[in-house]
């Protein structure tokens, strides 16, 4: 406590959600579904046409007060929404036990793919909103709050370069599976 009232403490949360959807796609043999993926593939809204996806929308909240002679985040709260899209044979009762067993493979690496993308994002904000919390600024707040959206746009671009380069390194690996 501080002589004349309490301390104020700050506070930064890195909150997220995950939904999951399906792509029906049609077919009882692997080049029946590949054919149906390609011809209804999943749209991601930056690369196009997906067999899988991972989207996300975020927003950051920020509040600032002068504490001690400086300008300081008194909360901050970054939501990432994210939406994972996999395909779903809606034929799979009509497919051999190979296909059904080659298909949940190649499912389970789409999968396993996407959430590598999620916990990319999720262990950089768990980076940045920490630090983001720590930043501090002169007396009045003027521009801090600017300064904290620079700040956490800046580490999110880098998070994007990790993504790009995590897809290049894996890219090959799924698109490599024996369903395909």
């Amino acid at each position: 406590l501080a002589v004349g009232g309490p301390a104020t403490v700050a506070h930064a949360d890195l909150v997220y959600t995950t939904q999951y959807r399906e792509n029906r796609v049609r077919g009882t043999t692997p080049s029946e579904v590949w054919r149906s993926m390609n011809a209804h593939p999943i749209m991601d809204p930056d690369d196009g046409a997906a067999y899988a996806n991972l989207t996300h929308d975020h927003d950051l909240k920020v509040r600032v007060t002068t504490k001690g002679g400086a300008c300081r985040v008194s909360d901050l709260t970054f939501r990432w929404r994210f939406v994972l899209t996999l395909p779903k044979a809606v034929d799979y009762g009509g497919m051999s036990p190979s296909t059904k067993a080659s298909w949940n493979n190649f499912v389970a690496a789409l999968k396993r793919h996407e959430e590598t993308h999620r916990a990319i994002f999720i262990a950089c904000g768990n980076k940045f909103v920490p630090a983001a919390e720590k930043l501090t600024g002169p007396a009045g707040c003027f521009g801090m709050q600017r300064k904290v959206r620079r700040y956490v746009d800046q580490r999110y671009a880098s998070c994007m370069d990790e993504q790009r380069a995590f897809e290049r390194r894996d890219r090959s690996r799924i698109l490599g599976l024996p369903f395909i």
